[in-house]
């Protein structure tokens, strides 16, 4: 590969969808796993946005791997990767962290398909975006069980995983810095505790 002055340009992937109509100067847009590698082998990016719709726990696998071979790739490690997902998950943003993503956003990815909203998503991310920080936001005590293809159920580990997390808690607590005034998470129970 040579060796390419950067151009402030893009490539964005979603999986799943025809960006036919949110074409843009400076955005590359692909719809496959593969066709992202290639591209991003092939030029020189200045950032790589990747947006999965993660209709199954399968396709979380999927992502962290892509994520992976382009950080292992000689040719695009140097290239920060945006990961926007439709919610947060903790387990899945430290898989991402380990694999080398540096950036994550949330959206409703079914406002991508507008043009000004992928020119909004791709834009360089802020500090608040990096994945570390986004984690620092998340409880450490929230469990994830999968409860079939398509679905999880949260626990949370503060209370013996004995009490699953409803989504007012969640919003409202667990994924926000709020989980810190937790009543459970300032006095967790274990299991050796009576």
């Amino acid at each position: 590969m040579l060796s390419y002055e950067k151009h402030n340009i893009t490539l964005l992937y979603k999986s799943g969808t025809d960006f036919s109509s949110t074409a843009d100067e400076g955005l590359t847009l692909v719809t496959s796993p593969i066709s992202c590698l290639n591209e991003a082998m092939e030029k020189p990016y200045d950032l790589i946005v990747i947006c999965f719709d993660l209709a199954s726990l399968r396709e979380s696998d999927a992502l962290v791997e892509l994520c992976t071979a382009l950080k292992k790739n000689r040719y695009t490690r140097q290239i920060p990767l945006l990961v926007i997902l439709p919610f947060k998950h903790r387990k899945l943003l430290e898989s991402l962290r380990d694999a080398g993503v540096e950036y994550v956003k949330f959206y409703d990815l079914k406002e991508l398909d507008s043009k000004s909203r992928v020119k909004t998503l791709v834009t360089p991310p802020a500090k608040e975006c990096g994945i570390g920080r986004v984690l620092s936001e998340i409880c450490p005590y929230i469990n994830y069980s999968p409860i079939g293809r398509h679905q999880e159920i949260l626990f949370c580990g503060a209370y013996l995983n004995r009490m699953v997390i409803a989504t007012y808690r969640l919003k409202h607590y667990c994924e926000t810095y709020n989980y810190e005034n937790c009543e459970y998470f300032k006095n967790p129970k274990f299991s050796n505790q009576t």
